[in-house]
């Protein structure tokens, strides 16, 4: 119990008050400059281990599975905030099993996740990544057919949030696929037990417990795809307390 800390969570934790009603606006290691290479690769490795761990990528699947209708097709889907490429190397593998053909781009601000992503996913042939912030890309109007976001939303607010959500309605043909955190106590307190007992990273025992405290309730990503006009949407709830948001255009 000591030895993995669990013990000083849950004390640390009574003493300090932790609130689920709004999202936390405290930021976390990852969002800032400057991170050494090292601790980010080790942030990418361990966070990709637990998000299959947890069945990460099986929302983001199944919403593909939805839009995804034409195996004679190649479907050209893109990736904003890809991190270290997991979930397009899930996508890849996925789709080889599937029988559906894809090209396949990921969009990264940090050139080192960039670095890393282009290892990590070294056997997709079809794949392109591309360092920038996606609110610097180029207009891209309809060039893919779908596009999605796996655990990216959470790291941003307001209207900067609302124009990632339009950027990506803008630039699929087919649709958009969005999984992100339901910000929940029980997720909050497993997660930080689970990174206390399986991580080496400080990134990673400080950030996956507070992304779940930036994560969402139903409420708020409704409210949110009404604002930037997305009507036909379905939203639910996903294991392991993923929100799945697939939009057809």
């Amino acid at each position: 119990w000591n030895h993995h800390g669990i013990g000083r969570i849950f004390y640390r934790q009574l003493i300090v008050p932790v609130s689920f009603k709004y999202r936390s606006e405290k930021e976390e290691l990852l969002d800032q400059p400057d991170i050494p290479q090292q601790d980010l690769f080790r942030n990418l490795f361990e966070l990709d281990k637990i998000n299959r761990m947890l069945g990460g990528h099986s929302a983001t699947l199944q919403g593909l599975e939805r839009l995804m209708t034409d195996k004679s097709k190649v479907y050209k889907i893109i990736d904003l905030g890809c991190g270290g490429g997991d979930t397009l190397l899930a996508i890849h593998r996925w789709a080889a099993v599937n029988g559906f053909k894809v090209e396949l781009t990921g969009v990264d601000l940090l050139k080192d996740t960039i670095q890393y992503a282009a290892v990590y996913c070294a056997d997709i042939e079809d794949l392109e990544l591309v360092q920038s912030d996606f609110e610097q890309l180029p207009r891209w109007e309809n060039e893919y057919d779908i596009c999605i976001c796996s655990l990216f939303c959470h790291h941003l607010y307001g209207e900067k949030l609302e124009k990632l959500i339009k950027t990506m309605h803008r630039m699929a043909n087919i649709g958009l696929v969005i999984n992100d955190l339901h910000r929940h106590p029980l997720a909050y307190y497993s997660i930080s037990i689970l990174t206390r007992m399986l991580s080496k990273s400080v990134y990673v025992r400080n950030d996956a417990p507070l992304s779940v405290l930036r994560g969402f309730s139903k409420a708020e990503l409704a409210d949110l795809l009404l604002k930037c006009g997305l009507d036909q949407h379905t939203l639910e709830w996903k294991w392991a307390f993923r929100y799945l948001i697939v939009c057809h255009q």
